[in-house]
């Protein structure tokens, strides 16, 4: 008998607009194409804008109208224009509302370009004109598919195949969660649920769970003693206990008084022990989250989520093996409470900030900011660890810092589905088309510090806002840098290092790439390096005015 399983169907739709448009270009020399004396050709792109329309059957159309008639026989424009337009919609009441879309097949008719300013090899001015295009959406309906059973020998290229990498999603229900994982074609699945809480078991002897506990006392002090005072101590220790549990097994040759006698010598020994080292304990409990060792083969780094019952909560847990700029090797586990993961993406997807503009964009980092600053303290403790023990100066602290960074492989955080074709943005279009890492529906493109530390998922803001925050809670002197005309993010470090830089209010910032692993202070692709296109969104010192 046939089996069956209801799949969604996503069925698109568009709706095409038109309207007025009007925004900025900039344009680059080409002198492929120029002669330098009589022709001079620029490449134009459209780095902001505005569309202007009316609600009507002219100007909105859905997918049964199709393309205004005006653009039918229009070229798709050869610029990219920016994603998140803001378009607004005046309707029949005269009320206008503003939205920000991201339109496919993009077209300009009729447009001009007006107060031109050319600098070197570059040229500055707005442009206007008529522009057509289409907004992608989706329904979704449910069908019944039959599941149909692959026979043996017939091929298996079209078989999923389950793999371990993770997309970034993560579900919580109850004391368990789980993460999502990619099939082989690029389709998701669930992993297993995992168990956060620890339940007592009610069919446990009391006598049981003494015993357990002593056995987990002992086990736990012959560790602790063995790290803190080496064999020396933890020999004839060893001798003394191990001559106690095995009295303690002969206990049914020996009366019931002598075998409790037994008993409740050694456990005064362990207290004498607990009480003795309960100190070095204390003071090494700091440090013992990270450690700089040699790194061998086998050495493999890996992220898990464990009770604490010390701290009283869940506590996500990544291993990190990395190279500074002199090939020094480091390790260290990032760790993060549950809650606070939980609380930073509540409080992120809860803003109301709209995302239309730079000032909104820095409002919205400086938010994130202001939230996550306090809760990096098992970051900090790893960190401090990491000085305490290399007695690093300001500026190697510095590098093992944004190197640590830079070795966390890249994955793009959007807005929207992780999808090449929604995408104008050249560099957007060519990497999903690779299958690069993404992590799409995020709000505003972007994880919190916090975030980023408990998934390992980021791309250029995200990488950066952490690093401000990590440099801001030790004292450094940076900015948050923002590019709205290169798409891109980065730090700067008011460091005595060579290379480009930003000058703030008199101080020159050393600028450095947070993506790219291996890419040293003060250096910059060509392509992004005018500091004019540079803006500041976030600075050390908030009495500064930016």
């Amino acid at each position: 008998m046939p089996k069956y399983e209801t799949i969604e169907n996503h069925i698109e739709r568009r709706t095409y607009l038109q309207g007025n448009f009007k925004g900025k270009f900039i344009g680059y020399l080409d002198p492929r194409k120029s002669d330098i004396k009589h022709e001079i050709f620029y490449d134009l792109e459209v780095i902001s804008g505005e569309i202007k329309t009316i609600k009507n059957e002219h100007n909105v159309r859905h997918w049964e109208t199709g393309e205004p008639v005006a653009f039918q026989d229009t070229d798709k424009f050869l610029s990219n224009l920016p994603d998140n337009l803001p378009i607004v919609i005046t309707d029949e009441n005269g009320l206008e509302k503003t939205y920000n879309v991201n339109l496919n097949d993009t077209k300009l008719s009729d447009y001009e370009l007006s107060n031109q300013l050319y600098v070197e090899n570059r040229v500055l001015g707005d442009i206007t004109g008529q522009i057509s295009g289409y907004l992608k959406h989706y329904d979704i309906e449910y069908i019944d598919v039959e599941v149909v059973s692959k026979k043996l020998g017939t091929s298996t290229d079209n078989l999923k195949v389950k793999t371990k990498k993770q997309t970034g999603n993560i579900e919580v229900k109850g004391g368990y969660m789980r993460w999502e994982y990619y099939y082989s074609d690029r389709s998701t699945y669930w992993g297993s649920w995992i168990k956060l809480t620890n339940e007592s078991n009610a069919s446990v002897s009391l006598s049981d769970i003494l015993g357990f506990l002593l056995q987990l006392i002992l086990v736990c002090v012959f560790i602790i003693t063995l790290f803190v005072f080496g064999w020396k101590v933890v020999l004839p220790i060893l001798v003394l206990v191990g001559s106690v549990y095995l009295l303690s097994f002969l206990s049914s040759l020996i009366s019931s008084v002598f075998k409790w006698f037994i008993k409740l010598t050694g456990t005064v020994i362990i207290l004498f022990l607990i009480f003795g080292i309960v100190s070095a304990i204390t003071n090494s409990l700091k440090y013992s989250s990270v450690k700089t060792t040699r790194v061998f083969d086998n050495v493999k780094e890996v992220s898990e989520i464990s009770e604490n019952s010390v701290l009283a909560d869940s506590i996500i847990s990544h291993h990190r093996i990395w190279k500074d700029y002199s090939n020094n090797i480091y390790e260290a586990d990032l760790k993060m409470r549950l809650s606070n993961f939980k609380e930073s993406s509540r409080l992120r997807t809860n803003l109301s900030i709209p995302l239309n503009s730079t000032t909104q964009y820095n409002r919205i980092v400086s938010r994130i900011y202001d939230n996550d600053i306090n809760r990096l303290d098992l970051v900090y403790i790893t960190l401090d660890s990491l000085q305490t023990e290399n007695n690093f100066s300001r500026t190697e602290f510095a590098e093992v810092i944004v190197s640590l960074v830079q070795d966390i492989p890249y994955s793009l955080i959007l807005n929207d589905a992780c999808d090449p074709n929604i995408y104008n943005d050249l560099f957007i279009k060519e990497y999903l088309n690779d299958n690069g890492a993404c992590l799409g529906y995020t709000k505003y493109g972007l994880f919190s510090p916090v975030e980023f530390i408990s998934t390992l998922k980021g791309d250029c803001d995200t990488r950066t806002l952490l690093l401000f925050t990590i440099f801001s809670h030790y004292k450094y002197d940076v900015v948050m840098l923002s590019s709205e005309l290169y798409k891109h993010a980065i730090i700067g470090i008011n460091l005595p290092y060579k290379g480009m830089s930003k000058l703030i209010n008199g101080k020159r910032y050393i600028v450095w790439e947070t993506t790219m692993q291996g890419i040293p202070p003060g250096l910059i692709s060509r392509e992004i390096s005018n500091m004019r296109f540079w803006n500041v969104s976030l600075i050390s010192n908030k009495n500064q005015e930016i």
